[in-house]
């Protein structure tokens, strides 16, 4: 007989993404000069560590921000899953992660091999300034310095219990096998709603603190907020609906309330105007209060 394979929700509509990153620290733990400071103010041998800076901090600065850049893109479309480095990202989102990425790992590419064709300039401009605390052993040759530094991304299908297949099991723990594979992914799916859930509280919750605070005072005074409060809501409501893994109607309902309740006035506005302030104050509150009965 014929049977139909029936996907589960996440694995329709997600895969498993992870960034892999490696770069060179250019930190070094230097165990003399760490012995010699301990002992000489008679602390512990564990008292403390003296990690010398290989190369100029400001020489590794546009790598470092890339890095950074890489590692928030995967935060901000993706949901975590069970596993470290392996997060749940929308396929909806798939094209926009990719390109993304992408940018990001050409400047990193180009930011590596700059660094890379610089380097013996570097270690000489350093071992100036180290001076007697320079060791030539603690750099890597010119020549291995680039495989010093990755940035690349790896997609994985969710896995699926039926797929689970093997030879050497018996046929109940095979089904134990696929009975917590199911689990785990409807366990999976529960905290990502969670995690989606958990991010509108905060971005609205802050929202609603901001505007609430921003008031005049007794020395003429307000609270400051940033562009980036409203701009932040909007980039979350942005998402919202690739998140909704579940097609909950609640997460819908709350999505279309934010984006036409608090996304609808720039910051400059909400500023200026203190009606539209205070209009978009309370439905932060009323909305708040929503996501917040949402919370497991």
């Amino acid at each position: 007989m014929h049977t139909t394979k029936i996907a589960s929700p996440l694995s329709r509509k997600a895969t498993l993404v992870s960034v892999e990153i490696s770069q060179w620290s250019a930190r070094k733990l230097d165990r003399r000069v760490t012995d010699e400071i301990n002992s000489s103010h008679g602390a512990s041998a564990d008292a403390g560590r003296y990690n010398k800076l290989l190369i100029e901090a400001k020489r590794l600065e546009k790598i470092n921000k890339l890095v950074s850049a890489a590692r928030e893109l995967h935060y901000t479309l993706t949901k975590p899953w069970a596993d470290e480095g392996l997060r749940i990202l929308p396929n909806v989102l798939h094209e926009k992660f990719a390109k993304q990425f992408r940018e990001i790992k050409r400047e990193f590419d180009a930011a590596a091999d700059e660094f890379c064709a610089d380097y013996p300039r570097f270690v000489e401009e350093r071992k100036r300034a180290l001076n007697g605390l320079f060791n030539e052993s603690d750099y890597p040759r010119a020549e291995d310095i680039r495989s010093k530094f990755k940035l690349a991304t790896k997609t994985f299908p969710i896995p699926e219990a039926d797929d689970f297949r093997s030879d050497v099991l018996d046929a109940d723990t095979i089904e134990d096998i696929k009975r917590e594979l199911t689990e785990t992914s409807a366990n999976v799916l529960d905290g990502a709603m969670q995690h989606t859930v958990k991010q509108i509280a905060e971005a609205v919750g802050h929202m609603a603190t901001k505007l609430k605070e921003y008031k005049a005072k007794d020395d003429g005074k307000r609270h400051f907020f940033a562009n980036s409060l409203v701009e932040n809501v909007r980039e979350l409501a942005d998402l919202l609906p690739a998140f909704n893994l579940t097609n909950d109607p609640k997460l819908e309902s709350l999505t279309k309330r934010i984006q036409r309740e608090l996304c609808a006035e720039d910051a400059q506005t909400l500023r200026e105007n203190n009606n539209a302030r205070e209009s978009v104050a309370k439905s932060a509150d009323d909305i708040l209060k929503d996501v917040e009965s949402l919370l497991g």
